[in-house]
């Protein structure tokens, strides 16, 4: 690039006495300016005639050797995310070790230059035709970032669902995490969708990167793509021309909750082997709004990870990763699964994952890599709930709800089969088998006390009641994918072509559900349990859906590029969909197992510039489904299992789950980034959404309002960065029914982030900033919260130091 300095200083370095070492490169990378060694830089060497890859990381000091290259013309490349990246063509000689000195300039705007891997194959961000965004690791520090969704929700199209202080989701262009895959490593995270803390069970110090897919995705990853993907990719740690030891220890404060936190990791590795390490902890207490406290707001998280990763022969890596969660005393303030007035926490949230992987490269002249990848996933969602219901009244018996647990274990087993192909000069194609199976096992306790009553209504007998029900039966999801993608470019490099597919071979098996599973009275248990009805009876249910991709994107200009993708997609139901039961005395909400699967055609049009300079990307959709499941009115047929009339059936009022509604969503979303002056960079991102339901011509629910931002970044080369951020959020008056409107509102963000300092083996780096400057009060439209207060965390100041070792 024009707008990069390169200090190249080659050095022939005459190597005929054969001390062991062979022809190559080496030299160091420092950064413009500040001559500062930067370390874990990528250092790329590609053999022009053949295509062999060799490669390496800069060490502490920013030295890089790249060694037993064969004789030949080489492009070399020094990539660093938030620096321009360096090209140079080197030729490499017999028993030469070639010297490289360069120099990286720091990038005030994105450069779209990230490695993205969600479409099953390596490619830049900025060649990526689908609307994808990519959030690196570097952006997670200079926010307060009290979970992953905090950090997403900066993102035009993405918007933030909040239960509370930690149970937080996302919403991606109107739909909501019911109708997204959110993925770990490539590895999917299935748990219920009622309650929104499906993206708070990370820590945000251990992501390398997260690369979110805006659009249907289902020929990539099978159901539910229907609005998006969100791939969470964790820091596994690196191989080394070397032996190199090194770790990060952070440690963060935020004024909102009084969150403390630390988090501490260490790495070590060789050509052959590589082991990270790393664990976290925080602890925050009630967070305070303009209004007043957020009473049961509360959290307290840890996290232990653990990857090792070996190279037991050439071209073969065998990796293994855990992980393990751990959240408690987590309250939930909103969750629409409450009433107005019930006290929610997770006493426990858990989540422990175990994964390998073994990848083969060049295993044949046309096979570029083949990899074989397992998982298992565990999550525990354990909810404690005190009604706070006034009693009501049966007879001459007074009823009192006191408490409710409910408790789900979402059991996740899978493995992928994935093979990548060399079909042409300029054409790919990824293809596989994708199998896995999800098992749900649910309980709730509910503990009741009845009081009968004279005809004073004073009590004359009083009874402890617990109940026990089974929300939904013991259940399997499984799910049997095939998909192949290929990718070609045309017109001399002008057109690149993307086309994929995918089919589903899916089961579905749920055991025998009775209601109520289990009754104690004053510690004595009743069996027969009375009353007891059939609420599903065993069964299995198979079922097939195909999806379809097409993505083009057309170099117009050398910076310009314009992009287009269409789909189509599905989501076959969720367990909870299918056999969901609650009872509600007078009625019951009910699933049903043989839902189809919702159905969806998704368009999105993108124009893109890339420059030096100058940053755009904008992007329209449509986005129209069919079968959407809604409750509809019905009757719960049943039968008593137990007592007298067992064997007798009977029927209660009912809302049942069924395929009926279609739906539109349109909408926009854009992002620019303008390098005004040497040191200053002005920004600005919007988006739009606007759903309909065609069935009853009304608003969706759960529809985000439209969102203008814009600030500035000034950099003070070598000392820090400061960035101001102003947000306008327009109010929501299109609503559902039932749903509440919400005003319009303004924020303005502020942070501040030094450049690493060096102190002998360590640097350090501070964060600091303060967000929701003004303290203003308002409400999320996305947000559940309950009771008198409904706002959002107020002025928030936070501080970070990050030490590297």
């Amino acid at each position: 690039m024009n707008k990069i300095r390169i200090l190249l200083t080659v050095c022939v370095v005459l190597l005929t006495s054969g001390a062991g070492q062979s022809q190559g490169i080496a030299g160091a990378v420092r950064e413009f300016q500040t001559n500062r060694a930067l370390a874990y830089v990528h250092v790329q060497a590609v053999n022009i005639e053949s295509g062999e890859i060799s490669g390496g990381l800069t060490d502490q000091v920013g030295q890089v050797s790249i060694q037993g290259l064969t004789v030949g013309i080489y492009r070399v490349s020094a990539t660093c995310l938030g620096y321009y990246p360096v090209h140079l063509e080197v030729q490499v000689t017999e028993k030469v070790l070639m010297q490289i000195n360069l120099e990286l300039k720091p990038a005030m705007i994105p450069l779209g230059e990230v490695q993205v891997s969600s479409l099953r194959y390596e490619k830049m961000e900025r060649d990526v035709a689908m609307p994808i965004t990519v959030i690196p690791r570097e952006i997670f520090p200079r926010q307060s970032s009290m979970t992953l969704s905090d950090v997403l929700s900066n993102e035009p199209g993405i918007a933030l669902v909040r239960d509370g202080g930690w149970g937080t989701s996302v919403n991606i262009r109107g739909l909501g995490e019911s109708r997204l895959v959110a993925l770990l490593d490539g590895n999917r995270i299935e748990t219920a969708s009622d309650l929104v803390a499906g993206l708070s069970m990370f820590d945000v110090n251990e992501i390398e990167r997260v690369e979110v897919i805006k659009g249907a995705a289902s020929s990539i990853f099978g159901t539910g793509a229907m609005g998006g993907v969100i791939n969470i990719l964790t820091d596994k740690g690196n191989y080394y021309n070397k032996p190199t030891i090194h770790g990060t220890a952070t440690g963060i404060f935020e004024g909102v909750n009084k969150l403390f936190g630390t988090h501490v990791a260490v790495e070590a590795g060789a050509k052959a082997w590589k082991v990270r390490l790393s664990g976290g902890y925080r602890t925050a207490g009630d967070y305070r709004t303009p209004e007043g406290v957020m009473e049961n707001s509360q959290f307290d998280d840890r996290n232990l990870n653990a990857t090792i990763g070996v190279k037991p022969f050439k071209n073969h890596e065998l990796e293994i990763n855990g992980q393990h969660y751990q959240a408690l005393d987590a309250g939930i303030p909103g969750g629409a699964a409450f009433g107005p007035t019930a006290v929610a926490t997770y006493p426990e949230e858990k989540r422990q994952l175990v994964s390998a992987k073994y990848t083969v490269t060049d295993l044949l002249p046309s096979m570029s890599e083949i990899s074989v990848r397992a998982y298992n996933q565990y999550i525990l969602r354990d909810v404690e709930m005190i009604p706070n219901t006034p009693p009501s009244m049966v007879g001459t018996s007074r009823i009192t709800a006191l408490k409710v647990l409910p408790r789900g274990e979402h059991n996740t087993s899978g493995i992928v089969l994935e093979t990548k192909w060399k079909t042409s000069v300029t054409g790919k194609l990824v293809a596989g088998i994708d199998l896995w199976q999800r098992r749900l096992e649910t309980s709730r306790l509910k503990y009741i006390k009845q009081e009968i009553l004279d005809a004073f209504m004073m009590p004359i007998k009083i009874m402890d009641i617990v109940r026990t029900e089974e929300p939904n039966p013991d259940s399997r999801f499984g799910s049997m994918g095939i998909f192949a993608q290929q990718e070609k470019k045309f017109l001399d490099d002008k057109l690149e072509l993307t086309i994929g597919g995918r089919v589903d071979l899916i089961r579905v098996a749920n055991d025998q559900a009775l209601d109520p599973v289990g009754i104690m009275i004053d510690g004595v248990v009743k069996d027969p349990v009375p009353n007891q009805r059939i609420t599903f009876n065993a069964d299995t249910v198979r079922a097939f859906s195909w999806s379809a991709n097409a993505s083009a994107m057309y170099h117009l200009f050398k910076n310009l590029d314009l992009t287009a993708n269409a789909g189509r997609s599905f989501r076959s139901p969720s367990l909870e969909e299918r056999f969901k039961y609650i009872d509600l005395g007078s009625k019951v909400r009910l699933g049903d197992p043989n839902l189809s699967p919702e159905k969806g055609l998704f368009g999105d049009l993108g124009l893109r510039i890339w420059t030096d300079r100058f940053q755009l990307q904008a992007n329209g959709f449509v986005n129209f489904m069919t079968d959407m499941i809604v409750e509809t009115p019905g009757v719960f047929i049943y039968e008593l299992s137990t007592g007298p009339q067992s064997g007798l059936t009977d029927t209660l009022p009912a809302l049942v789950n069924a395929n009926v509604d279609r739906a539109l969503l349109t909408g926009f979303d854009a992002s620019v980034n303008y390098q005004a002056f040497r040191n200053l960079v002005l920004f600005s991102k919007a988006s739009f959404v606007r759903g309909m339901n065609l069935n009853q011509e009304t608003a969706l629910p759960m529809i985000p309002p439209m969102v203008v931002a814009g600030g500035f970044r000034y950099q003070v080369p070598g000392i820090l960065t400061v960035e101001w951020t102003s947000s306008w959020v327009a109010a929501q008056k299109m609503i559902a029914p039932g749903e509440k409107e919400s005003d319009g509102y303004f924020l303005s963000d502020v942070a501040l982030y030094s450049a690493r300092k060096e102190i002998g083996i360590t640097s350090f780096q501070l964060f600091a900033g303060v967000d929701n400057l003004f303290n203003a009060s308002y409400r999320n439209h996305l947000a559940t919260n309950r009771g008198m207060v409904v706002a959002e965390p107020g002025r928030n100041v936070f501080v970070k130091m990050v030490m590297r070792f």
